[in-house]
């Protein structure tokens, strides 16, 4: 099935409002700041999918307050097709619960708050793709590092060492 950028990353036509962005109260600080990508843990122990573990970029602005930089898995009753979809609404800032605590943090980079600001505007390029259950939040990730390394926040060692990292981040035994 060919991947088909959504309009407006998937914004255009969904239902709902925007996941509450914290980025009022926790501002991003104008210090370096290390860049992770963080893997989050797999949803159940009995099927172990590593295509289906959650990918964000994110960095910790203060203790246990994280800015994410991710597409989210988007449901509503009354959205229209498609239903779900994967929505990218921009960075957002959240306080870091069980899932943050729980993801693997692979290590990207220490980035100013510059270089920081470089990956949101970024992310706004990267298309969201209509759902046909290949095209996932681990694709759109790619993309987006993809995208840093050209800008050259990030080498290509990087890039191939962080998405390794990513995909082994929980192999089956991790998720038993």
């Amino acid at each position: 099935m060919a991947n088909v950028p959504m309009p407006d990353q998937g914004r255009s036509n969904s239902a709902g409002a925007a996941p509450i962005d914290l980025a009022w109260r926790y501002p991003d600080p104008n210090t370096n700041l290390t860049v992770y990508l963080l893997v989050a843990p797999p949803q159940r122990n009995t099927v172990f999918d590593p295509r289906g573990l959650h990918w964000s970029l994110s960095w910790e602005v203060r203790q246990n307050v994280w800015r994410h930089v991710n597409v989210l898995t988007h449901r509503q009753p009354n959205q229209p097709s498609p239903n779900p979809r994967y929505i990218y609404f921009g960075p957002l800032t959240k306080t870091g619960g069980d899932g943050t605590l729980q993801t693997v943090k692979i290590i990207v980079g220490n980035m100013s708050l510059a270089m920081r600001q470089r990956i949101e505007a970024l992310a706004w390029s990267v298309p969201v793709m209509y759902p046909n259950g290949q095209w996932n939040c681990q694709d759109w990730l790619i993309d987006l590092l993809g995208r840093m390394r050209n800008e050259g926040l990030i080498d290509d060692q990087t890039l191939r060492t962080v998405i390794g990292a990513a995909r082994d981040a929980w192999d089956s035994d991790k998720a038993k």
